[in-house]
């Protein structure tokens, strides 16, 4: 979010310290230190995550307790969920898996604006902050779950006071607020199942497993998986160049073995890119491609499916089906009109909407459009 030439903090899960590295301060500024020494992290040990409203204002009040949710140790399934004396090993990581870590990261963010003077001359000032609680607590837990409906809304009371601190130290006429987000949530596949999809987990270990029986049934290359992470598979080059076999052939090949998984929509490999006919997952899949970085195939799962190592986590996002892409791109502020805007727009859009807004050249690598319902409303 910082860029190359920001600055950046970001909450550990082994400190509860708001750190930073070498790459943006040679050391830390003193309001940081400062913040992080008054431990407010550990204030919340042994103390209970309950629910802010009573239970009968919840939609999902049904939702507590799910066989397929994740316990963290004790962190238990239902409310009210304990985080823990400070010196257990995931205390800091249970404080994000819950609206506190919103809350922090808003406190936090109030001292960094008091501290850098953001907002007190002519010149623009950019800040970005990142609410991840829903995130971490969807991982968990479902975005159809109790806690995932008291965590938005307690957002929404951490977003109004941050607003609130704003308006009192800078003037909310004086700010341009956007909200949005880097990715969405699907819902869990067990849930699914219960509305009457057909959705499971698919790991992949049991992926690399399947590629390596192929692999040597049909070529006789051993171990022809270098490595999966999803959504990308790493072929064993030095293992098929052995067996004596064309890489790009032996990539179709599993590719197309792949598709036919069940659990498996589509395997691109990275020489079917320009020539695969589904187009709308070619696009998104082609935008996530680094020629260097990215692995060999890259793996969609059927809508709703899992696709992730076997562990603690209940939920993955990282799919190109709508529920991981769809997400809300908010303006407010400098007297924008209000109104809903229902064509396809996309979160790179922003930036060269803002750099219009304040009379900069986009970025760069920028590839967004600026966003007209925006730039023919606000006041500049």
């Amino acid at each position: 979010m910082a860029g190359h030439a920001g600055k950046a903090f970001w909450m550990s899960t082994n400190s509860g310290d708001y750190i930073t590295s070498s790459y943006y301060y040679k050391q830390y500024p003193k309001w940081a230190s400062d913040w992080n020494a008054r431990r407010h992290a550990d204030s919340y040990g042994n103390q209970d995550w309950t629910l802010m409203l009573p239970p009968e204002r919840y939609l999902l009040r049904g939702h507590d307790d799910r066989p397929y949710e994740i316990d963290l140790m004790g962190y238990g399934r239902v409310f009210p969920h304990n985080f823990g004396g400070v010196d257990d090993k995931l205390y800091y990581t249970r404080l994000i898996v819950s609206p506190v870590g919103d809350e922090l990261t808003a406190d936090f963010a109030k001292s960094l604006m008091t501290a850098e003077q953001l907002g007190q001359d002519e010149v623009p000032d950019y800040l970005s902050v990142s609410f991840s609680s829903v995130d971490a607590v969807n991982h968990f837990f479902g975005p159809s779950s109790l806690e995932n409906e008291d965590t938005v809304l307690r957002l929404d009371r951490t977003l109004a006071d941050l607003l609130a601190f704003v308006d009192k130290t800078v003037g909310l006429k004086h700010t341009l607020i956007v909200l949005s987000a880097d990715h969405g949530m699907p819902e869990m596949p067990e849930y699914m199942s219960e509305l009457g999809l057909p959705a499971k987990r698919l790991y992949t270990e049991q992926i690399a497993e399947k590629v390596d029986a192929f692999a040597f049934s049909r070529f006789g290359i051993e171990q022809a998986t270098k490595y999966l992470f999803r959504p990308y598979l790493s072929l064993n080059r030095v293992s098929i160049n052995a067996a004596g076999h064309d890489p790009v052939l032996v990539e179709q090949a599993i590719a197309e073995m792949l598709t036919s998984m069940d659990g498996i929509a589509l395997a691109v490999g990275r020489s079917m890119l320009s020539t695969s006919s589904n187009k709308m997952l070619v696009n998104a899949i082609g935008h996530n491609h680094h020629p260097v970085r990215s692995g060999d195939i890259y793996l969609v799962q059927e809508p709703y499916w899992f696709l992730y190592e076997k562990g603690p986590i209940a939920d993955m996002h990282g799919s190109p089906w709508r529920y991981d892409t769809f997400v809300p791109i908010i303006f407010a502020g400098l007297e924008i009109k209000p109104r809903r805007v229902h064509r396809l727009v996309n979160p790179m859009d922003i930036a060269p909407t803002l750099s219009a807004i304040i009379g900069f050249k986009p970025p760069s690598s920028s590839e967004g459009q600026p966003l007209p319902e925006v730039l023919n409303s606000a006041v500049r």
